[in-house]
């Protein structure tokens, strides 16, 4: 019997210990080998020394770039518990079986010469020239067991795998996919003629006047003597005749095609049943009678001038009326951070107001609330969504509100300054400054009346409230929002390959104002959202007493001594306020492009001299930096 092998396994070939005949290939020879190979795999024990793999599909560039490659899209998977042991080719395998069936789809029709791909690590070596049967790995994740110990132990790692397409190869590929749009663009040109040209031809002939159509009545019956004969006669008779009625419209020939079985296919199945519908989110959908306290956008002056500005205030005389309905479906829920959840709703005032927020009745809304974790057991991983009580509830959805508050100020101070700048520059800056806002939201406040009959001499009536941070709802979903910098560190969180890393660098470099104009006072941190909305934000505060003088020694004695914060002990701006990041962002801070342009005339911030930290040191003035930064990580809470 003859076996059909794939043209791409190559010709037929006599091999030893094999017959020969047409079926039968050089790639049988190591069937034997592969099935014992896989056989002792089945039957093995799991590694106990394993690694994590990060593999993703990138193509070449030209020496004249930087960098030697770009990544392909989102196409990218990790891999855990590798046998740390593994060797390249067995490191190819993977990287080939996990990427190879990604980049087949994303060019489906094109020839790719997958024999021309290659496997390189971090450092851009390819894997095939290494020997095999000799672990790859394995040297860099040794590491000394205990302190003084000579034995080393493994520990697990991630390492970096990219399956790399060459540049001619990828040249060739978008050459196709333009060449493809073309002919698409081509073929939908040629069937709008088409019909077109059918309509055209229809409303002509609606449009005919009685006499044009018997005079083409009368030119078609020339083709016999009898038809001839027979208009002739109607011709005779025409003036004595009712006018012809209107010719009916004729309606354009549009080829008829059947649906794709396969896909009418997967719809049936999908529209055919209703286990698809989550019953959850009509029964968890609830709708709530609000009291609605919108946050409004102040600059810093105004802030500086009048006290009753310094914080974001609940007014009951200025509330506004109105109907919040929510979304409770787990399924439904848009996320879970540290501290709050936010799922689906849909917000209408009574009466509207003039824009933002609450302008249009069912407006689409984010609704936040606070929550705690609660565990079943010590040792449990899972746990239970927990809800505080309304005095506390309320308290911390006031502090989320002040951070957005004071928030928007911030971000307002610093685009005065950049559009300041700008203005007075001779020369326009080589870049275009983002611009972004924070989101507009609000407070909603639900009361539930108590039964006001009391049921035993003494006890009181009155109400219970729920709270929730409503916010303007980010478009796009999951994949539009993108946590650019954390509150622990000043620098962007994102890769230098990142289409929207210069957004981040917008970021830090808008931090680096704050900081500066606010004497290193205050700045906003926690930068994330879209590149258009931003939420979630957080004020960071300086630890120190500010002191007027630019000597550092003498602003380290005033916090030995005195040792007080702005908030002088109290809980500024919740517990994302990360203070000795402020304290840290000289050291953490790195100028980019937006900094370094020289309209906006920042000056990079000075680097101490090591004598200078030395001395500071042994006079019991400072800690370590390495002390400093451990402790503000130690202290940092959970991201929201």
């Amino acid at each position: 019997m003859c076996v059909a092998i794939p043209s791409s396994w190559g010709q037929p070939q006599n091999n030893p210990g094999h017959p020969s005949g047409s079926g039968y290939s050089v790639n049988h020879t190591q069937y034997s080998t592969e099935r014992e190979r896989w056989a002792k795999l089945s039957y093995a024990l799991p590694p106990i020394e394993t690694i994590t793999l990060d593999i993703s599909a990138v193509h070449e560039v030209s020496a004249q770039r930087k960098g030697h490659w770009v990544a392909i899209g989102n196409i990218r998977e990790g891999k855990k518990d590798v046998d740390a042991h593994i060797d390249a080719p067995g490191l190819m395998d993977i990287a080939f079986d996990t990427i190879l069936p990604k980049i087949l789809a994303l060019g489906a029709g094109f020839p790719w010469h997958i024999e021309e791909f290659v496997v390189r690590d971090a450092v851009w070596v390819d894997l095939s020239t290494h020997k095999a049967s000799v672990p790859y790995f394995i040297s860099q994740c040794m590491v000394p067991s205990k302190k003084g110990s000579k034995a080393p132990t493994s520990k697990t790692k991630q390492f970096a795998l990219m399956v790399v397409i060459p540049e001619a190869q990828w040249n060739d590929y978008e050459e196709w996919v333009e060449n493809t749009e073309v002919l698409a663009t081509r073929r939908q040109v040629q069937v709008h003629q088409v019909v077109e040209t059918t309509e055209n031809v229809t409303t002509a002939l609606q449009s005919a006047s009685p006499s044009t159509q018997n005079l083409t009545s009368q030119q078609s019956a020339s083709e016999s003597t009898k038809r001839s004969h027979r208009h002739n006669l109607s011709t005779t008779t025409t003036s004595s005749s009712p006018p012809h009625k209107r010719l009916a419209v004729v309606p354009p020939k549009v080829p008829f095609s059947s649906p794709d079985r396969s896909d009418l296919k997967e719809a049936l199945r999908s529209g055919g049943s209703t286990a698809n519908f989550d019953v959850t989110q009509v029964l968890g959908t609830y709708t709530e009678n609000i009291h609605f306290y919108g946050i409004p956008t102040r600059q810093l002056a105004d802030i500086l001038k009048n006290p009753d500005y310094r914080s974001f205030k609940v007014e009951p005389a200025q509330s506004i009326i109105g109907q919040l309905t929510i979304n409770s479906s787990t399924r439904s829920m848009l996320g879970a951070g540290g501290l709050k959840t936010a799922h689906p709703g849909w917000l209408s005032l009574n009466p509207l107001i003039t824009s933002g927020l609450g302008s249009i009745p069912g407006q689409n809304v984010a609704v936040k609330r606070p929550f705690h974790k609660v565990f079943p057991s010590a040792s449990s991983p899972m746990y239970k969504i927990g809800r505080f009580s309304s005095i506390d509830e309320i308290a911390k959805l006031i502090k989320e509100a002040n951070v957005l508050y004071w928030s928007h100020s911030l971000l307002q101070l610093t685009y005065a300054f950049i559009d300041g700048c700008i203005a007075s520059s001779d020369k326009p800056p080589p870049f275009i400054i983002p611009r972004v806002r924070f989101l507009d939201a609000g407070m909603a406040i639900s009361y539930s009346q108590r039964d006001p009959k009391p049921t035993r001499a003494g006890s009181k009536t009155g109400s219970t409230c729920v709270g929730y941070l409503v916010e303007e709802l980010i478009e796009g979903g999951p994949d539009a929002f993108l946590k650019f910098i954390h509150n622990m560190d000043s620098n962007p969180l994102l890769n230098q390959d990142d289409y929207r890393y210069e957004v981040a660098l917008f970021f830090a470099f808008t931090q680096h104002v704050q900081y500066v104009k606010t004497g290193g006072l205050a700045f906003i941190s926690d930068y994330q959202g879209s590149t258009e909305l931003l939420t979630d934000p957080q004020i960071l505060t300086d630890p120190f007493v500010y002191i007027a003088f630019h000597a550092r020694v003498i602003m380290l004695m005033w916090y030995n001594f005195l040792n007080r914060s702005v908030g002088e002990g109290k809980d500024l701006f919740g517990e994302g306020n990360i203070e000795c990041t402020v304290s840290m962002f000289e050291k953490q801070h790195k100028c980019n492009e937006f900094c370094e342009w020289p309209g906006f005339g920042l000056v990079p911030f000075a680097t101490m001299t090591e004598d200078e930290n030395t001395e500071e040191t042994e006079a019991g003035y400072v800690d370590s930096d390495a002390e400093t930064e451990a402790e503000c990580r130690d202290d940092a809470p959970t991201a929201s």
